[in-house]
């Protein structure tokens, strides 16, 4: 055999690449033949695998995002009371749902890894694509970060059920939630390098695991369900400011669902399985979210433990509260919710990757970071580098309590930062592109991504009448830190051959075709 020849295992990888690249370029609407040579291999070369359908897309959506009913949300209650907490509560429900109906406008017809890249590229220019894709980015960033963290407080809560030692000893508490953390960063690091379609058979097993474990949450709960837990006096201790206050953390029940936007360059038949998919999740999550509340608010024996700044187990806190905190149930039970956590966290890295890969691939961020394993066509140096950072800010956890905290605020700013900008992508694409393919369309447009503009704007304002200082000092460093990239040396060094560039210069191509044969 000559070393020319290729074997079957790679003549069967090479055909899978070339086949996603004819895809990736249909779907940008580009003519592959006007590319150069080096421009085709770069496509070649950065070009992902398509294995998932609509049940992947389904748990994706609800594993990255399940990990909201397991902590983070809680602290809400001490903000607004019970049904402070469930008023807040419903307001993101209905933005989320409708976010996801409009988003699916926009992700079926740019199916790019680059999701936010690609909307703002498109519709407004690079700068503005940049903004959103960063945003994005900010966001998973700091979603991974806290889940890392707040899962190895859980995995140290558990071992402390099995020891009297760590349990009652803060500082080994501490250090087995930093040892846990890193161990989540390490193994869903190499998780993710496997390759998209394992790490999504993993996310099925996961996401079904925390299900039932958010089932038997409600079932062990039930025996010391009481309304006057929920309807206290005065209904809400805040009155609607409390409510207002509760929203930053009712945000953290379903942030990060957008990760199925990074998902259709990934996905087969991305206008049919994402829509399917990404809907069938938000409405199963809506009915997670209320059923939690309620046990965890009808059955905790006082909301304000519950909702505590420091609790970061709060469902089994209340478990123990209803059954004995030496209850063996109570500790199958806490075995069991770690799947929440870790498959949220394993969604949350795959967003982070995903994301930095696009803007990698494109120029936006160093090119390094786009790179592709050969075999796997997986992100390798992105999965590798994020996970680096990651496991930093687990370490920087260890001495600061309030990381978890500050980490799901920023993550919920920068993501109703850039709801906000898609929506104007997708107003500003109906009038600039308004025969740009669309196989799914947002219904009852206009209205209903005008609410989804208008409720996030509303929601990042309550941010500033927080004042919140440290997150917004933050978030206003990491985007100033962005932007000093993108504009000194980034936006000159953009690549042509990127599915997001592809899509946008096909649309000013057709733009300008048109503009020239109304002329004539």
């Amino acid at each position: 055999m000559s070393g020319s020849q290729q074997n079957p295992d790679e003549s069967a990888i090479s055909g899978e690449i070339n086949a996603a690249v004819a895809e990736v370029t249909a779907e940008a609407m580009f003519d592959t033949a006007t590319l150069r040579p080096d421009e085709q291999e770069y496509l070649r070369d950065h070009t992902l695998k398509k294995p998932l359908g609509v049940r992947q897309i389904w748990a994706l959506g609800v594993g990255v995002v399940i990990t909201g009913a397991f902590f983070g949300w809680n602290q809400g209650l001490t903000e607004g009371g019970p049904v402070g907490m469930l008023l807040a509560s419903l307001f993101v429900c209905a933005l989320y749902m409708m976010w996801v109906l409009a988003l699916s406008e926009l992700s079926v017809a740019m199916p790019f890894a680059g999701g936010p890249l690609a909307y703002g590229r498109r519709a407004v220019g690079p700068t503005f694509g940049f903004i959103m894709g960063w945003s994005m980015f900010l966001e998973a960033l700091f979603a991974t970060i806290g889940t890392a963290i707040a899962t190895g407080g859980y995995i140290s809560f558990v071992i402390g059920l099995f020891s009297e030692k760590v349990s009652q000893n803060k500082e080994i508490q501490d250090l087995v939630t930093l040892c846990a953390g890193l161990g989540t960063v390490a193994v869903f690091g190499l998780i993710q390098w496997t390759g998209s379609k394992r790490q999504a058979q993993f996310m099925d097993c996961m996401t079904y695991g925390a299900i039932i474990a958010l089932v038997w949450f409600w079932i062990a709960c039930i025996p010391a369900v009481s309304l006057d837990r929920i309807l206290t006096t005065p209904l809400l201790p805040d009155g609607w400011g409390g409510v207002l206050k509760a929203i930053p953390f009712a945000i953290w029940w379903l942030v990060m669902i957008e990760t199925v936007a990074l998902a259709p360059e990934e996905a087969h038949e991305p206008q049919r399985t994402i829509p399917r998919g990404l809907t069938l999740a938000q409405i199963t999550l809506i009915f997670l979210v209320i059923l939690t509340w309620f046990f965890a608010s009808a059955a905790g024996n006082d909301y304000k433990q519950t909702g505590a700044k420091e609790m970061s187990f709060p469902l089994p806190f209340v478990y123990g509260q209803v059954w004995g905190n030496d209850s063996f149930h109570l500790i199958l039970f806490s075995i069991v919710a770690i799947f929440g956590m870790i498959a949220s966290y394993n969604g949350m890295i795959y967003a982070v990757t995903r994301q930095s890969f696009s803007l990698g691939r494109a120029g936006y961020l160093p090119r390094i970071l786009g790179h592709v394993h050969p075999i796997r066509r997986t992100p390798d140096v992105s999965i590798f580098f994020w996970s680096l950072v990651v496991a930093g800010f687990v370490i920087y956890g260890y001495f600061n309590a309030d990381a978890v905290t500050i980490a799901v605020l920023t993550c919920n700013l920068t993501a109703l930062i850039w709801y906000a900008l898609a929506m104007v992508c997708l107003f500003v694409l109906r009038w600039r592109a308004p025969d740009m393919p669309r196989p799914y369309r947002v219904p009852l447009y206009p209205v209903l991504p005008a609410l989804v503009l208008l409720m996030s704007l509303f929601a990042a304002v309550v941010y500033g009448w927080l004042n919140e200082v440290t997150v917004l000092w933050l978030t206003l460093g990491m985007y100033g830190a962005g932007l000093a990239y993108f504009l000194l040396y980034a936006r000159r060094n953009l690549v042509r051959a990127a599915p997001e560039e592809l899509a946008a210069l096909a649309g000013q191509a057709k733009k300008q075709a048109g503009a020239e044969s109304a002329s004539v």
